[in-house]
């Protein structure tokens, strides 16, 4: 019976640390480096974020060239930080708005149905 208990147990810690992701995984888009330059007329289409996460430990910048190629862009770079600055005012923008519709909704919920009705 413990034989069979301790059989278990360690097919069952095999089988986990085989699902476990190694420190050395590297899912990152951004292998070959980054651009140094770009003009801006020769960007296609808008950039592309990827934030941190536990496939790749950094921010990354990707857009779509006239070429139809993608290229990496810097986060550090002038260019990399404009484009970051840019989603996070968006993202303030779209809190705001999301706050605010919220706030008029629950002060309609909280009128009188006949208040509601009236549109008031």
């Amino acid at each position: 019976m413990n034989s069979a208990v301790f059989a278990f147990t360690a097919l069952l810690l095999v089988v986990c640390a085989q699902g476990q992701l190694s420190s050395s995984s590297n899912k990152c888009r951004c292998l070959n480096g980054f651009i140094g330059r770009i003009t801006p007329g020769f960007i296609k289409s808008g950039p592309v974020i990827y934030d941190k996460s536990i496939f790749c430990p950094r921010i990354e910048i990707i857009v779509t060239t006239a070429a139809s190629k993608e290229k990496c862009v810097n986060p550090k770079s002038e260019l990399g930080r404009r484009v970051l600055e840019r989603r996070d005012r968006q993202q303030k923008k779209e809190a705001v708005r999301t706050t605010t519709a919220a706030t008029y909704s629950s002060t309609r919920s909280s009128l009188s149905p006949s208040t509601q009705a009236v549109g008031l």
